[in-house]
């Protein structure tokens, strides 16, 4: 019995390589601008060692023979975020000892010292669902597991060895005298934490709104990958079908289960019309639509003045083969989330990872539902992206995280005192981590063909959900867990007057 099977038109697939070339070299371009805008000599030096990351990123995977699959240049691209991520934490901790006075070369200390734990920690989490996705996750999401993961490994060398060598040279001879940087961001204290009950209470309602989405779509919920079935994906060129037409086309086929066609335009590839329904109707409906619609078998010609035939491209997976997928999707998602809380709870305590863990249950939820309420349905590329959110999030919840325990062993003062001095402390960071990986994100969303815009999408869902999980739904788990005296926080850190100064009237 053939489980899976996979027929991709020779058109459709250069059209497929192309967008990812394109991608790759926009969201490059444009990370590498922000960088050098915002840091200027700093950001230089972080350029160089991005470029660096990307050169030892493409040279161990040709050197270990790792094709260049469509999900591993996304997780190429998204590698560029992550490794902004380092870049950003280092110079932010520079800017602050800078402002402290310090030579360049005390600053230079004290902000690689203070940001190690921080990238060390943001990217071992990441490195876990990378990791649980080489294991269990299918070949096809595999290539964007197999990225991410030397991609998270070269970031490392690259951003707290690479670019210290850069800036160590440039004092000792002398090329480097003063660093300066763009200050776009207030240095105004906001109260985060005092929002933190109708921030909790809408972050309710967007889950209820999200599980609500799988109720009412049903079974369009899921794709093929999961459910099994065939997909017939039609590049129509110049041709207008809309999908009302396809729809009115099929009624009173004598078809297993129900079609669901779908339009979609990219701006390398065109339009595309594909059409999810069961394999064994697969022929009958492929056939129907080329009888109502003759212009699909039409020689068009390109830009180029090539003429070629409108082909089809078809994916099949077996009903038995789409719940294995589901399950073990499932199964790397849940590894992902234990393994990350395993890893929170060892480096920090027990209430930083249950206000994690919940965050990442948020975000996760969160990005699946909005994505079926958009119209979309899951496949595994949604899986790895959903993964990729967890990774991200955590790495934004963890920056938070680190900042507080700093605070605990610097300052005195009330628990929500030094949450909101934390979370202030690292908003700018966290801002310009966001946008630097938005930007990536949208160079997938922009030229990306579908598979890719779908990654892209989820991605960009989870990271507004992630940014705002970070602050407004980790930090107070964390406090109310704390403050109901389940944790040791107060009495590890604050030994001294924490305890007296906790207490209902703060909140």
């Amino acid at each position: 019995m053939i489980e899976e099977e996979r027929t991709v038109s020779p058109t459709l697939g250069a059209a497929v390589v192309q967008q990812g070339v394109w991608a790759g070299v926009l969201g490059l371009a444009l990370t590498f601008l922000f960088v050098l805008i915002y840091y200027r000599t700093a950001g230089l030096v972080a350029m160089i060692g991005l470029l660096l990351n990307c050169l030892m990123l493409f040279g161990v995977m040709a050197m270990l023979g790792f094709p260049f699959s469509l999900p591993g240049i996304a997780g190429i691209v998204l590698t560029i975020g992550v490794a902004v991520d380092a870049n950003v934490l280092i110079n932010e901790r520079l800017r602050e000892e800078l402002a402290l006075g310090k030579s360049i070369k005390a600053s230079l200390s004290a902000a690689y010292s203070k940001a190690f734990s921080a990238i060390f920690d943001s990217n071992m989490t990441s490195l876990i669902t990378a990791i649980i996705l080489l294991c269990i996750a299918s070949a096809s999401v595999k290539g964007f597991a197999v990225t991410l993961t030397i991609g998270i490994l070269c970031s490392l060398f690259s951003a707290i060895l690479a670019t210290r060598v850069l800036f160590l040279w440039g004092t000792d001879l002398n090329i480097l005298k003063r660093l300066s940087f763009l200050n776009l961001i207030s240095s105004k204290n906001y109260d985060f934490m005092g929002k933190r009950v109708p921030c909790i209470l809408l972050s309710l309602a967007l889950v209820v709104v999200s599980f609500g989405a799988f109720g009412w779509k049903k079974e369009r919920s899921f794709g093929i990958d999961f459910t099994g079935g065939t997909s017939i994906q039609f590049l129509l060129g110049k041709v207008e079908i809309p999908t009302s037409d396809v729809e009115k086309a099929l009624v009173g086929l004598p078809l297993n289960k129900a079609v669901f066609p779908q339009d979609e335009t990219n701006p390398t590839s065109g339009k595309l019309l594909t059409i999810r329904c069961d394999s064994r109707d697969a022929d009958l409906v492929e056939a129907k639509v080329r009888e109502t619609f003759p212009a699909l078998g039409e020689k068009v010609t390109d830009d180029k003045g090539t003429r070629y035939k409108i082909d089809a491209s078809r994916e099949e997976v077996s009903g038995y083969l789409g719940g294995s997928l589901l399950i073990s999707s499932l199964l790397a998602l849940g590894l992902g989330l234990v393994g990350i809380m395993i890893y929170v709870t060892i480096r920090f305590e027990f209430s930083f990872a249950i206000g994690a863990f919940i965050a990442l249950i948020h975000d996760c939820v969160i990005a699946a539902g909005f994505v079926v309420l958009f119209g979309r349905e899951l496949s595994l590329i949604h899986v790895g992206a959903i993964l990729t959110i967890a990774g991200y999030s955590i790495n934004d919840t963890i920056i938070i995280f680190d900042r507080i325990r700093e605070s605990f062993h610097e300052r005195r003062g009330t628990l929500l005192e030094i949450m909101n001095e934390a979370i202030n402390a690292t908003l700018s960071r966290t801002i310009l981590t966001s946008t630097a990986t938005l930007v990536c994100v949208l160079s997938l969303a922009i030229l990306g063909g579908a598979a890719l815009r779908d990654f892209s999408i989820v991605i960009l869902i989870g990271i507004v959900a992630g940014t705002y999980s970070s602050i407004f739904v980790a930090s107070p788990i964390v406090y109310w867990w704390t403050k109901g005296k389940h944790g040791r926080m107060r009495s590890d850190a604050l030994d001294s007057n924490l305890a007296a100064e906790v207490n209902p009237s703060a909140h």
